[in-house]
């Protein structure tokens, strides 16, 4: 490259940036956070059936005070310090240099692959309440299409529909997951009254175990936390649109509180109801959110594993020949059914409306956590460590419409996976990166005292406390996921860590020259 070519380069690259608009107010941030981090009740069936429901229960209540709200607390200071394109990027650059950075953009990055490309999946799977075939397959003019093929086919049309929304703009992708929030809401609240008024009307309460039938305290904690932690973590990845954000050192702290109330309830609520109403009777917990181990074998062989009969599944009305189990839709049709009787129609029009609530949900979590996953190659392109082309932002709709796209291929891609397996990768990756986030939160602290911050209150005592709890919470659950299941279940991390660690070097020979570097601390449009 020439020497004349460089400057224009670096040009280039601001010219791009300059284009980005600065729209994401209260409402729409509010809405896409809240599909980064819950997005509803639906997901957290998993952790009932894999861990058991006395250990759900108890994650599902101690997980906000000991890892979210101290996970919030450091994304405000950091986040006040550098409300940036790029965010956490910036936040672990700025700590511990370039190679540092890097690296939480590239794992935060490939993490994002896996994380964006399970709501689609998931999408797949809650329909299958009213087209069988998605979930255990179709034979067309003589061609078998396995149940994986057919989720896989719905995942891609939603995955390219939701892309192309997130190509028109922030705000109006914030606005649409505001009223997703709201058609998803609905459902669910009538579900959790109808639940409680059956538990009432029992008079008694369902003996529910612990843990799973013959499982281990271990076992289920391997799974169990990381469902929970995934079901409670994104806090940071909607900062990756800092630029995007009006006034980001005050709106985004106002829109996580709320998030933080609105997923606690959104989670407790409907789970208790389903368990106490209905869903949780004579064993039935066991099959809320399992999967089939290998495409085509049935859930009957995991409940099974577990000490259910093949008289007791039939019973609760359950096809083990299946690839899933009981996800809300099927919870409270069983509740409906408990109250007015199965061949009655509410337990058809609930659950209709719960599968109709499922799918919009996975749509709000595609567009919230896509957002955050298509600005980290911006950022990175932006600050020298990616191709530049990757900073090509809309000339219409001000969005890094390239970034976006390229995403997409990968959220398509991955959507090829089980969703059990995707959770471990995207868990282990995001939450090696929030450790980096805690380390940087101390280093700046210590370093640049001088930067104008809201700091996590206590002092360093507060510190101390607001790190201790996530840490202790994400070492145990990467303790209990190797002890259980090995290092081969972290394999395509570990192998995605190494490859970025290799690429950086060429690409700070090849890309970087003659690109400066980002100031992260004062972009424009960020009010005091």
């Amino acid at each position: 490259m020439s020497s004349t070519a460089l400057p224009a380069a670096a040009a280039e690259i601001t010219s791009e940036r300059r284009k980005l608009k600065r729209e994401l107010t209260l409402l729409p941030l509010f809405g896409l956070i809240y599909f980064t981090v819950s997005g509803g009740s639906f997901g957290i069936e998993a952790l009932v059936g894999w861990s058991g429901p006395g250990l759900a229960l108890l994650l599902i209540a101690i997980t906000p005070i000991i890892f979210s709200l101290p996970n919030m607390l450091m994304v405000r200071e950091l986040n006040s310090m550098m409300p940036v394109e790029g965010g956490y990027y910036h936040w672990i650059k700025q700590a511990f240099g370039p190679f540092a950075g890097f690296m939480a953009g590239w794992m935060n990055w490939i993490m994002s692959f896996v994380d964006v490309a399970i709501y689609p999946v998931l999408a797949a799977y809650y329909l299958g309440y009213f087209f069988p075939a998605i979930r255990n397959g179709v034979t067309l003019g003589g061609i078998e299409l396995s149940g994986g093929f057919m989720s896989f086919l719905v995942a891609a049309v939603i995955i390219w529909t939701m892309s192309a929304l997130q190509v028109r703009g922030a705000r109006l992708a914030g606005l649409t997951t505001s009223w997703l929030g709201v058609l998803v809401m609905a459902p669910l609240v009538v579900m959790t009254v109808l639940g409680i008024i059956v538990w009432i009307q029992s008079g008694t309460t369902a003996s529910l175990p612990f843990l799973p039938e013959g499982e281990t305290l271990g076992g289920a904690l391997s799974v169990g936390l990381f469902v929970v932690m995934w079901n409670y973590m994104g806090w940071e990845l909607p900062a990756a649109a800092g630029d995007e954000i009006v006034n980001p050192r005050k709106t985004y702290p106002r829109a996580m509180m709320l998030v933080l109330v609105a997923a606690v309830a959104t989670y407790a609520l409907p789970t208790v109801a389903g368990l106490y109403g209905g869903g949780g009777d004579d064993g039935r917990y066991q099959a809320w959110g399992i999967e089939e181990y290998a495409d085509g074998e049935g859930i009957g062989v995991v409940l099974e594993e577990y000490g259910v009969a093949p008289e007791q599944y039939e019973a609760w009305g359950i096809d083990p020949t299946s690839a899933i189990g009981w996800e809300f839709p099927d919870i409270g049709h069983a509740i409906a059914a408990k109250l007015t009787g199965e061949d009655s129609a509410l337990p058809r029009v609930l659950g209709g409306f719960l599968t109709v609530a499922a799918v919009l949900c996975m749509i709000g979590l595609f567009i919230g956590n896509s957002l955050g996953g298509s600005r980290i190659p911006f950022a990175l392109a932006e600050d020298g460590m990616m191709p530049k082309w990757l900073v090509r932002v809309h000339p219409r709709y001000g969005t890094p419409w390239v970034a976006i796209v390229v995403c997409a291929f990968a959220f398509t891609l991955f959507s090829l996976q089980a969703f059990a397996f995707l959770v471990v990768v995207d868990v282990f990756l995001q939450t090696l990166v929030i450790l980096a986030e805690f380390g940087a939160m101390w280093k700046l602290r210590i370093t640049r005292p001088d930067l104008p911050r809201q700091k996590v209150p206590g002092g360093w005592f507060g510190m101390v406390l607001v790190t201790l709890g996530p840490t202790a919470i994400i070492l145990l659950a990467i303790y209990s996921q190797i002890q259980e299941e090995g290092l081969s279940s972290l394999w395509l991390a570990l192998a995605a860590m190494a490859v970025g660690a290799l690429l950086y070097v060429p690409i700070r020979r090849t890309i970087k020259p003659g690109i400066p570097d980002v100031d992260p601390f004062n972009p424009e449009g960020a009010e005091a």
